[in-house]
This record gives structure tokens, C-alpha cells and sequence, in this order.
């Protein structure tokens, strides 16, 4: 009986029962430790996302139809993304013109998508100068000519200024072991786009 055991071999059974209750609890404190760590990352690429989004579309709206200013909208978007986000988890850079008819999307086939492939590519700014940029051509439906411009005098079909959306597509990378332990496959997180739109309003 419990009773009759050494007072010693008893005391030592509280040490024993704790051991099972810290193991108990550990475990959900370093999921929840880790998940806040995850989503903190998460949460970070999201922002460095929208604001190279927000950055690159007052680039675009500065320089109007001024030749180059998509590779001024690149270099910026390159340079906006930093750690812990990172500019090689960039999927694709889309500046359209913007259908005001409806909640912001691209008229069709107004399109200039740019596909991240982390080379080193020419592109000439509006100033004339050469620069690399780790992005290739795709789609190239809105060419900087055919962007109304009406604040610098340039004749446009449409007969208004144009607004220009920017849309970033960034693939997130889990940092932490977390979303394995419950289920999530390991590698490629969620896929986020962050998207702004803005009148051209550049420069004289």
C-alpha cells in the first residue's frame, strides 16, 4: 500500500508528476511561440509587399508616358523589398491601365507583366541611363506610348489621364517549422499580391 512506503520514495513522486505537466505544456508554448514568429514574418512580407506596391505606383504616375518609366517601376519594387522579405520570392510585376468601371481591375489586354527570373537584365531609365534589373519581359499590351498623359499636353484616344495600377505577386517561403507540425506542406507558403492604382499625374 501507498501508505507503507518509504516517506523518501513518496516525496519523490511530486518531481515526477511535474515532469508529465511541464511535458504537457511545453509542447503547445512552442507552437504558439513558433506560430507568432511565423505569422510576424508573414505579416512583415505582406507590408514590404504593399508599400513597394504603393511606392512603384507613384513612380509610374510621376513619370506618366515617359519612355523607361517601367524600368523605373522595377528598380524600385527591387530595391523596396527587403529583408526579412525577399526580392527573389517576387513572381511577377503587372502595371495596367485600370478599368474604373469596375473595382480596379485591368482593362484587357492592357497589360505589362513582368516575370521575375533573378537574372540581370537592360533596361534604360527615362534619363537615358542603363540599368539591370532581375526581371523579364512577358505581356507587354500598355506600352509607355499609349499612356494618356493629358498634364503634358499628349493627345490620347481615350480623351482623359489614365489610372495606373501596379500589382506585385510575391510567393512567401515558411521561416519556421510551424506550419508543418500542423499540416502544412513544407516550403512554398501562400502566394500574396498587393495591388495600387493612381492617376497619372507626373511631371512637367
Amino acid at each position: 500500500m501507498r501508505l507503507l512506503e518509504h516517506p523518501l520514495r513518496r516525496r519523490r513522486n511530486p518531481r515526477g508528476q511535474a515532469l508529465v505537466e511541464f511535458s504537457l505544456i511545453i509542447i503547445p508554448f512552442i507552437l504558439v511561440f513558433a506560430s507568432l514568429i511565423e505569422f510576424s514574418f508573414l505579416f512583415t512580407a505582406w507590408g514590404s509587399v504593399g508599400y513597394a506596391s504603393h511606392d512603384a505606383a507613384q513612380v509610374a504616375a510621376t513619370y506618366g508616358n515617359t519612355t523607361g518609366a517601367d524600368c523605373a517601376v522595377l528598380q524600385r519594387v527591387d530595391g523596396d523589398i527587403n529583408a526579412p522579405a525577399n526580392p527573389a520570392l517576387i513572381v511577377s510585376v503587372d502595371i495596367f491601365l485600370v478599368n474604373t468601371a469596375t473595382n480596379g481591375s485591368p482593362v484587357s489586354g492592357k497589360e505589362n507583366i513582368w516575370t521575375y527570373d533573378g537574372g540581370s537584365h537592360a533596361c534604360v531609365m527615362p534619363d537615358g541611363t542603363t540599368i539591370q534589373v532581375p526581371f523579364v519581359p512577358g505581356a507587354t499590351g500598355y506600352p509607355t506610348s499609349d499612356r494618356c498623359n493629358v498634364n503634358q499636353g499628349v493627345g490620347c484616344s481615350r480623351g482623359t489621364v489614365d489610372t495606373l495600377g501596379v500589382k506585385i505577386t510575391y510567393q512567401y517561403q515558411w521561416m519556421t517549422p510551424f506550419p508543418k507540425l500542423i499540416g502544412f506542406v513544407a516550403g512554398n507558403g501562400p502566394q500574396l499580391t498587393q495591388t495600387t492604382v493612381m492617376r497619372l499625374e507626373p511631371i512637367r
